[in-house]
């Protein structure tokens, strides 16, 4: 089985586009697999290197009653880790993801489902930069006070020794923020910006939070039901 860390250059991929959900490396999506030309996606997976690529359908395609509505350009490349076959052919899975990949030209295949080719992005490591991993786990924790705090599952990776990459996308997968936002974040190739808009986006959460107003949605965000 291919190595995360052998995953690299152009791929080809099998795609699994969603409305309304934005993937990132390093975080885990529930998925409910009953469509069939996706059990038959899953079911190669399965029988293969276990990789699938979720990609976000493009808003203003959502209504659109085709077969293959418009897609973003980005999407992250993730494998199933965990899986249950349901009698009737259905699946439960839990994919990891793994890397970011800028999707190119469709590929023509006898499968139901959309395969594609694909750029794997590679992380360009950065040096640690302890100020700011400590503002954005502080400001993590302060958005989220309001509302119960984080959940200890959370708090043991947010107390882990990360990488800035690893807890910025973390960070960009768990918060409400919207898609089109989340969709720019993945897009985005250097990690001190991504940490930087992430840092900018919970102060002014938490300004909004001192002012009268709603409250803020509940946390953590409803698993993808496909």
């Amino acid at each position: 089985m291919e190595d995360e860390h052998e995953l690299s250059g152009i791929k080809v991929l099998r795609l699994f586009p969603l409305s309304g959900v934005v993937f990132f490396p390093h975080s885990v999506l529930p998925l409910h697999i009953f469509e069939p030309r996706y059990r038959e996606m899953t079911e190669d997976a399965l029988d293969g290197d276990r990789l699938v690529t979720i990609v976000m359908v493009r808003p203003d395609a959502e209504d659109s009653t085709g077969e293959s509505p418009e897609i973003e350009e980005f999407g992250c490349v993730g494998r199933i880790f965990k899986h249950e076959r349901l009698p009737d052919g259905r699946f439960n899975i839990l994919l990891v993801g793994l890397k970011r990949v800028r999707l190119g030209r469709e590929v023509a295949s006898q499968k139901a489902y959309r395969v594609a080719e694909g750029e794997i992005i590679d992380e360009n490591e950065v040096a640690a930069d302890a100020r700011l991993e400590t503002a954005l786990v502080d400001d993590f924790r302060q958005y989220l006070e309001p509302i119960g705090g984080v959940e200890p599952e959370l708090e043991a990776i947010l107390s882990a020794d990360l990488p800035l990459w690893v807890l910025v996308d973390i960070l960009a997968h768990s918060l409400h923020m919207e898609l089109t936002f989340k969709q720019e974040l993945l897009a985005e190739r250097d990690v001190i910006v991504r940490a930087e808009k992430i840092h900018s986006w919970l102060e002014a959460q938490i300004r909004a939070q001192r002012s009268p107003g709603p409250e803020p949605r509940g946390f953590p965000p409803p698993f993808s039901s496909n």
